[in-house]
């Protein structure tokens, strides 16, 4: 992506070939480097697309190992790098605005059933397994009734009616 927006203002004249190549080779190697770290994938590829974009630039042809290559080529990988990072974007938000589906968190707000209830401590039953329970005020709560899970603190469920 980098490289794509290096090589658009090098073709729209607003930096000259000498940075341009020197950016691209600079952003090559640096994406190459984090692809060893990180291990994504793309970012090894859009390296090598800098480096070679860079070399086209440097050498003044549009050929690259012998074969005549048009920038469209590169404008085209860029759009749809573009598009997979608008998509992964996408997905991100979508999957952030989900509730929590697991763990404690899970819990908050859902109904549980009384076990057990004695002033304000007892069991409770919720997602198929038995957590101990308490509420802030004394609750005459009866076998089977239902409360709201408030908090969790620690292994103790707050609850409410």
């Amino acid at each position: 992506m980098i490289a794509s927006i290096i090589l658009g203002l090098y073709l729209f004249g607003i930096v000259d070939a000498e940075s341009a190549a020197t950016f691209l080779f600079v952003t090559g190697g640096l994406l190459i480097a984090s692809e060893l770290l990180l291990g994504v994938g793309i970012l090894a590829f859009n390296g090598l697309i800098a480096l070679v974009v860079g070399y086209a630039i440097r050498s003044g042809t549009n050929e690259i190992f012998g074969i005549d290559i048009d920038w469209g080529l590169f404008f085209g990988i860029s759009f749809v790098e573009l598009a997979i990072l608008i998509a992964a974007i996408f997905l991100i938000i979508r999957y952030r605005r989900h509730g929590v589906s697991t763990g404690t968190e899970s819990m908050i707000g859902q109904k549980a059933v009384v076990i057990e209830w004695k002033g304000q401590n007892g069991r409770v039953q919720i997602q198929g397994e038995t957590w101990q329970a308490e509420s802030d005020k004394e609750m005459d709560l009866k076998k089977d009734e239902k409360v709201t899970v408030d908090a969790v603190d620690n292994l103790t469920l707050k609850v409410k009616v």
